[in-house]
Order: C-alpha cells, then sequence, then structure tokens
C-alpha cells in the first residue's frame, strides 16, 4: 500500500510542477502573441502570423523548464530527448494549439462572443476579447496532449540511464 501512496504523492508533485510551467509558459506565450498582434496590427483572419513565433519561444523555454524541473531527467542521449520534445510539441503547439486558436478566432466565435457579452462593458475590446478566448481554449487541448506524451515517451527513463523503461 506504501508505495501506491509514494507512487500518487509523486505524481500529484510532478502534475503540479507541470502546471506551474504551464502557467509560466502560458504568459510566456500570451504576452507574446497579443504583443506581436498588436505592434504587428495582425487582423483576427491572421493570427496565425503572431501564434507561430510566440510559440517557438515558448517552445524553448517549455524544453529547458519541463527537462530540469517538472521531469527531472537524467537522460544521457539528451539528443534523442529533445527530439521526442520537439516532435511532441510540435504537434501540441502547432498542429492542435495553433489550428484551434485560428479556428475559435475567426471561424467559430461563439465563446469568445459570449464572453465579450461580459467584457466589454468592463472596457475589452472584441478582438482582444475573442483571441484571448480562442488562445486559452487551444491551451486547454495542447496541454492535456503535452502532459500525456511528455511523461509517457519524451522524458520516459530509459535503460540506459539506470532506470526502468
Amino acid at each position: 500500500m506504501g508505495s501506491v501512496s509514494t507512487h500518487r504523492y509523486q505524481t500529484t508533485q510532478e502534475v503540479a510542477r507541470f502546471g506551474l510551467v504551464g502557467v509560466i509558459n502560458t504568459l510566456v506565450d500570451y504576452v507574446l502573441f497579443i504583443a506581436f498582434t498588436v505592434v504587428f496590427s495582425i487582423p483576427l483572419s491572421r493570427v496565425w502570423l503572431a501564434k507561430y513565433p510566440s510559440s517557438a519561444i515558448a517552445m524553448i523555454v517549455s524544453y529547458v523548464l519541463n527537462r530540469r524541473y517538472v521531469f527531472r531527467s537524467r537522460q544521457r542521449n539528451v539528443r534523442a530527448e529533445m527530439l521526442r520534445f520537439f516532435t511532441t510539441t510540435l504537434v501540441g503547439v502547432f498542429v492542435i494549439q495553433n489550428l484551434l486558436t485560428q479556428f475559435f478566432s475567426s471561424e467559430f466565435q461563439f465563446f469568445g462572443d459570449q464572453a465579450y457579452r461580459f467584457l466589454g462593458p468592463l472596457g475589452f475590446t472584441e478582438s482582444f476579447t475573442i483571441k484571448t478566448v480562442a488562445f486559452g481554449l487551444a491551451t486547454i487541448a495542447s496541454l492535456t496532449w503535452n502532459y500525456l506524451t511528455y511523461k509517457y515517451w519524451a522524458f520516459r527513463p530509459t535503460d540506459e540511464d539506470g532506470a526502468q523503461a
């Protein structure tokens, strides 16, 4: 029974660290995304032009924090680990998150429009609200993908590290 409790505690701690790193990384991505759309006057129909560079920068931050802090990887084959991490992240960010951000910003604005009904009177613009809601919905989907694939594939212990695969 003790090993189940220990494993549950370790998993809870790992998920908490992943959550903290996710908040930091999402803030980096979000601030850059909004800044790029404002600085370069990017319309809602082309928000992907801001999302790709913000995602690329956030991806580098994510690798360092996840490797060292969340999963505490000791893999000797860092090149293979990086390849797995960036492959996973490319799918999560550049496919799942970017497509959903674009979809909820331009094709299916229902959730953004509903949020704007409440936030508009507080001074938030429609464009800002729609982009923010789209970003949030897409982030939920990519976070789920990222945690599961990082844990079970990208940062998994290998036999050469002296741990069980």
